[in-house]
């Protein structure tokens, strides 16, 4: 017989998506912080020493950059999304399940057909560095690509819940249990 101690224990998978999910906010926190701190130095030199530097601007857009991309590829769960559901809040489950079904096909073809040409753009821009601090301009963008195959993985995963019967908003089995006497 199972304890309830051993029924709660996650499974090893559970465990390592766990570890890359903080392994990934811990990034994110890092990539944020680098970014402050280099507002701030930017700030300092240049009204407090009058000599402002080029590198704290190019260390700010390059993290807002990665941060951004970053962000929404591994550390935004599904439920944290910014939705436009003025029309599918005011629509049978059925309906919306084909919306949301229809519109995950739609971006993952859209970002499967614009892979090639992304990745052309950002394998050119390695010819190119940054102004400050000579970094090649692919490493800048780079992101990109992680960020694209993130979100065909998030939309397939979406368009097969959706498809499946499951949708974003529903309640997690977390929260059924809390509601449950």
């Amino acid at each position: 017989m199972n304890s309830p101690s051993t029924l709660l224990k996650p499974s090893p998978g559970r465990r390592v998506m766990r570890w890359l999910q903080l392994g990934a906010n811990h990034v994110q926190v890092v990539m944020m912080a680098a970014m402050f701190t280099s507002f701030i130095l930017q700030i300092f030199f240049r009204y407090v020493m009058n000599k402002p530097v080029a590198w704290t601007e190019e260390v700010c857009v390059i993290t807002w950059i990665w941060g951004i991309l970053w962000g929404a590829a591994f550390v935004m769960r599904n439920r944290e999304d910014i939705r436009f559901d003025v029309l599918t809040s005011h629509v049978s489950r059925p309906v919306k399940r084909a919306i949301t079904t229809v519109a995950s096909v739609a971006v993952v073809a859209i970002l499967l057909v614009s892979l090639p040409s992304a990745w052309s753009y950002v394998s050119f821009m390695k010819v190119e560095k940054s102004a400050a601090l000579g970094i090649r301009m692919d490493h800048y963008f780079s992101i990109y690509m992680a960020f694209a195959v993130a979100m065909v993985v998030r939309h397939l995963y979406i368009g097969i819940e959706a498809f499946q019967g499951r949708l974003y908003d529903d309640p997690l089995p977390t929260d059924l249990a809390k509601e449950a006497p």
